[in-house]
């Protein structure tokens, strides 16, 4: 039986992963993971090779700046589009811009539901825990949220690093969050996602990389420095 990490480096090898430099040269600069292989790429754009995004909510087009999500009203939910694919430990980078869209959200899943993600709003970015185990108990929490405005029509860049029970956001490589769950280790992690609330908003240059499971030797002191995370606040 095909592993996780094979089946993603098969299953992601249409995206043109062979055609981009490898790191170090084209890997952003990290926290908490050491990046190891470049396995995804997809510049998002109209030109670029067809991938393996599947939409299963809301209007999704490519086209000369990159894919532009948006609602559809008939749809009663927010415009996603996934990427079929197991993770281990890995590095995200794409960049985002906002349209008109009240949020854009990058979300990482288990087999079932949300476990993390990233939102990015007009005055606000945040990185949280999702409500992984759908009835039960536990409720999504807020981890880290930054206040700072995002103009319509200017490019954000987003960094997400995921090792063990631990998730980094960065954003334009100066705003940085973190927080750890045991739900990040005990479940499996699929599926990365985007999220659009409202219309419009558009992503571009999608970067996967596959990340050594132990994090950077200098992470212990690096989280020393960055704001504490908040604990199980509902939202």
């Amino acid at each position: 039986m095909r592993s996780p990490l094979i089946a993603l480096l098969f299953g992601l090898s249409s995206l043109g992963a062979a055609d981009v430099p490898t790191p170090p040269t084209d890997a952003p600069a990290t926290l908490l993971a050491q990046t190891d292989k470049l396995v995804g790429s997809d510049d998002m754009t109209k030109a670029a090779k067809a991938s393996l995004w599947k939409v299963t909510k809301g209007k999704w087009e490519r086209n000369d700046l990159g894919t532009s999500g948006a609602e559809v009203v008939a749809d009663k939910h927010n415009a996603i589009v996934r990427l079929p694919v197991k993770l281990d430990a890995f590095v995200v980078s794409f960049d985002v811009r906002l349209d008109g869209a009240a949020s854009l959200a990058f979300t990482i899943n288990n087999a079932k539901e949300h476990l993390a993600r990233v939102i990015v709003a007009p005055t606000y970015v945040s990185l949280r825990r999702d409500d992984y185990d759908g009835d039960g108990p536990e409720k999504a929490f807020t981890f880290f949220t930054q206040p700072t405005p995002n103009d319509v029509g200017t490019w954000h860049n987003v960094v997400f690093e995921m090792v063990g029970d631990t998730v980094v956001l960065t954003v334009d490589g100066k705003i940085s969050g973190w927080g750890a769950d045991p739900a990040f280790i005990k479940d499996i992690r699929a599926n990365p996602s985007f999220h659009v609330d409202g219309a419009t908003a558009t992503v571009r240059n999608f970067r996967l990389w596959t990340a050594k499971t132990e994090a950077k030797p200098t992470w212990a002191a690096k989280k020393g420095t960055l704001p504490k995370p908040l604990e199980k606040i509902k939202k």
